[in-house]
C-alpha cells in the first residue's frame, strides 16, 4: 500500500481537449467505486476522494490523446508512462507539494484498480504500470524484470548469435595489440575508418580544416550520394563512440594517455571464446545497452525525453505482453501522439531500429527483447534508472572512454568573457578572439582551443596559473610531468581563474613541440542566455600543422611548401597533403568555419 496521500489544496486539474472530455466521462463511470474504496479502506472522506480523481482525469486525458482507447481500467505501459511524465513535467514551477499530490493520487488509483479487481487489461500491463511508480519511490529505482530460465548454453547461443556480438568481436580483433589514441582517449583520425568498418559503419577521419560532407542527423549514416562520411572526431560518429565506450565499460579495453589496448580478459575471449564467451557477452551487451539509453547532450530537452521514452519501451518489451508497434508509432508521431518535439520521435525510432539491426530487440507487430538478452537488459535498465535518480553520481554515456565530461552544472546567468588566445612567438601572429561563458570548465576550454587552432588533440596539455612554478590544471590523473599531479580541469570553471579584465593564464599543448598559448581577458560582459556558450568574433593566422616542430618548425615548413626551390619543398607538400598549385597562406583564418565547429562542440 502506498503512503497516505497528501490532501492538496490545489485547484482541480482541468483540460479542454477531446482526450480530456473522454477522460471526464470515463472517470465518471468508476467514481462511485473509487469513493467507496477510499472511504472504507483508506479512511479518506468522499470530498478528498473526488479531489484525488482530478490528476487521474488529467493523466487519462493525455493518455487518450496518444491511444484510441477510452478505457480507464486498463492502460498500456508505454503511452501511460509518457502521459504521466507529461503531466508531472507540466506542473508550474515544479511545485513539490503539487508533484507529490499528483504522484500519490494516480498511484492510489492504480492500486484501487488492482485491489478491487477492476483492472481489465493484461496482468503484465498492470505490473509494468506499477513499476513506473516503484521506479520513483524505491531506492533502487528499478522495475522488476523476470528473465526466462535458460541454460548457460542457451544464453550463450542467443548472445553470440547477435550482430552486436559479431561487431564487438570484429572491433576487438581490429584493435589487435593496441592503437594510438589522443590525450582525450579518442581514436586518431587515421584509424577511424578501420574501426568504423569493423562495426559496419562507413566513416573516415579528416582534418579540422576539411569541409563536412552531408550526413544524416540521427542514424549517423552517410547521405545517399556519399560513399564514406567524413568526420573530424571519433565522437562525430555516434555508433563508433558507443562501441568504443562499451568496450571500456565492459572491461575489455584499457585506455591510457596515448594508447588503447585490449585487456587480458579480452585476449582470453578471442583465444578461447567457449570458455570466456558467456561472461564477456553478458558484460558487453549490458554495457552497450545502458550506454545507448543515455544522452551526452543533456541540455537538449528532445534528447532527454527520447532517452526516457526509449527506456520505458524497453522495460515494457521485457514483459510477457510487450508493447505494440502501432501504439509506439502513435506515441512518437507529432500531431497525433503526445510528443511536442519531432526530434524526440525521430531519435527513438532511429535508436530502436539500430538496436533491432544489432539483434538487441525485434521490431514486428510488437517490440520484444529476445529471451537470451532479457537478463542483460535488466542490468542495463537498472543502470539507466539509477542514473536518473542519483543526483550525486551523474553519468555521461561516454565518460568511461573520454573521462572528459564537465562535472560543473551549467549556469546560463554566468558572465561572458571576451578572451584573446594567442600562440606565443608565432610569426605571422596566430590568435583568436572568443566570447565564452564563464561557467564552462577548463576541460571545455581545452576543447575550444583545440578547435580554434585546428589541433587534433593527439598530445598532452596543461593550463598553468601564475607562471612557473605556478598551479597546473589538466586531465585528472594524467601524470603529464615530474611536478605534482594537475588539478582536475573538468571540475574548475573558467571564471574561477579568469574573473576580471587583464587576468591571464597559459595553455601548453604537446610537450615536445611546446605550443604555448596566452589566454587573456579583454572584457567581462553581462550574461546572455540567448547566445551560444562560445563563439568566435575574430582572429588571424592559420592553425599550425600537428607535429610540425613548434613555432620555428612551422615557420620553416611554410617557407618550404611555398618555395619550389626549397630542398624539402616536395617532401613537406606531400606531408601536408597539398595538391599541385595549392598555396599555403599562414595568415588565412575563416571565422565562420570555426563557429560551425564550435556549434558542433556546444
Amino acid at each position: 500500500m502506498t503512503k497516505k496521500t497528501k490532501r492538496s489544496s490545489k485547484g482541480a486539474i482541468r483540460g479542454t481537449s477531446v482526450g480530456a472530455l473522454r477522460a471526464e466521462r470515463a472517470i465518471g463511470a468508476v467514481t462511485k467505486g473509487f469513493v467507496d474504496w477510499c472511504e472504507q479502506g483508506q479512511d479518506f472522506p468522499a470530498d478528498t476522494a473526488l479531489l484525488l480523481l482530478e490528476p487521474v482525469k488529467a493523466v487519462a486525458g493525455l493518455y487518450f490523446e496518444s491511444t484510441p482507447s477510452a478505457d480507464v481500467t486498463s492502460f498500456e505501459p508505454v503511452p501511460f508512462g509518457h502521459a504521466f511524465s507529461q503531466l508531472m513535467e507540466g506542473v508550474e514551477g515544479q511545485d513539490e507539494e503539487e508533484l507529490d499530490f499528483i504522484f500519490e493520487s494516480v498511484h492510489l488509483y492504480i492500486e484501487f484498480l488492482a485491489d478491487t479487481g477492476a483492472w481489465t487489461g493484461p496482468e503484465e500491463h498492470l505490473l509494468a504500470v506499477h513499476a513506473l511508480f516503484h521506479a520513483e519511490s524505491e531506492e533502487s529505482g528499478m522495475p522488476h524484470i523476470i528473465a526466462p530460465e535458460l541454460t548457460p548454453a542457451q544464453e550463450l547461443e542467443g548472445l553470440a548469435g547477435t550482430e552486436l556480438a559479431r561487431r564487438m568481436e570484429a572491433l576487438l580483433r581490429w584493435l589487435g595489440t593496441g592503437k594510438d589514441v589522443t590525450s582525450t582517449g579518442a581514436l586518431r583520425l587515421k584509424d577511424i575508418e578501420g574501426a568504423a568498418a569493423a562495426i559496419g559503419v562507413r566513416a573516415k577521419g579528416v582534418k579540422p580544416s576539411a569541409k563536412y560532407q552531408p550526413e544524416a542527423l540521427l542514424a549517423g549514416e552517410p547521405a545517399p550520394d556519399v560513399a564514406v562520411r567524413s568526420v573530424k572526431s571519433m565522437h562525430e560518429e555516434p555508433k563508433l563512440a558507443l562501441f568504443w565506450a562499451a568496450l571500456e565499460v565492459a572491461g575489455l579495453m584499457d585506455v591510457g594517455a596515448t594508447r588503447a589496448w585490449p585487456t587480458p580478459w579480452a585476449d582470453s575471449f578471442l583465444e578461447q571464446p567457449d570458455l570466456e564467451g558467456l561472461e564477456v557477452l553478458r558484460e558487453f551487451t549490458a554495457a552497450f545497452v545502458a550506454l545507448s539509453m543515455q544522452t551526452g547532450e543533456v541540455w537538449d530537452p528532445a534528447l532527454i525525453e527520447a532517452a526516457s521514452v526509449k527506456t520505458a519501451i524497453l522495460v515494457a518489451a521485457t514483459t510477457d505482453t510487450p508493447p505494440q508497434m502501432e501504439s509506439i508509432d502513435t506515441l512518437l508521431t507529432v500531431g497525433v501522439g503526445p510528443l511536442e518535439d519531432k526530434l524526440t520521435g525521430e531519435v527513438v525510432r532511429a535508436d530502436l531500429e539500430y538496436l533491432a539491426e544489432l539483434g538487441v530487440v525485434t521490431l514486428g507487430a510488437r517490440v520484444e527483447v529476445p529471451p537470451a538478452l532479457v537478463a542483460c537488459m535488466a542490468v542495463a535498465l537498472a543502470d539507466a534508472f539509477n542514473d536518473e535518480n542519483d543526483d550525486e553520481d551523474d553519468f555521461d554515456p561516454f565518460e568511461a572512454s573520454t573521462a572528459r565530461a564537465a562535472t560543473l552544472k551549467p549556469n546560463p546567468k554566468a558572465p561572458i568573457l571576451q578572451l584573446k588566445i594567442s600562440i606565443k612567438q608565432a610569426s605571422p601572429p596566430i590568435w583568436r578572439r572568443l566570447l565564452v561563458r564563464s561557467d564552462l570548465s577548463l576541460g571545455q576550454l581545452h576543447r575550444i582551443i583545440q578547435a580554434s587552432f585546428e589541433w587534433l588533440d593527439y598530445h598532452l596539455h596543461e593550463f598553468r596559473v601564475g607562471g612557473y612554478p605556478g598551479t597546473i590544471y589538466g586531465v585528472a590523473g594524467a601524470g603529464n610531468h615530474f611536478e605534482d599531479p594537475p588539478l582536475d580541469e573538468a571540475a574548475t570553471a573558467i571564471g574561477d581563474l579568469l574573473a576580471a579584465e587583464r587576468d591571464t593564464i597559459a595553455y601548453t599543448y604537446d610537450f615536445g613541440d611546446d605550443w604555448e598559448h596566452s589566454i587573456a581577458v579583454e572584457k567581462v560582459l553581462p550574461a546572455d542566455a540567448s547566445v551560444p556558450a562560445v563563439r568566435c568574433t575574430g582572429g588571424r593566422g592559420r592553425g599550425p600543422a600537428e607535429d610540425s616542430g613548434g613555432v620555428w618548425g612551422w615557420s620553416g615548413i611554410v617557407e618550404a611548401v611555398n618555395n619550389p626551390a626549397h630542398e624539402e619543398h616536395l617532401e613537406y607538400r606531400d606531408w601536408l597533403g597539398m595538391v599541385p598549385g595549392e598555396h599555403l597562406d599562414p595568415k588565412e583564418f575563416i571565422k565562420d568555419d570555426l563557429n560551425e565547429d564550435l556549434i558542433r562542440l556546444f
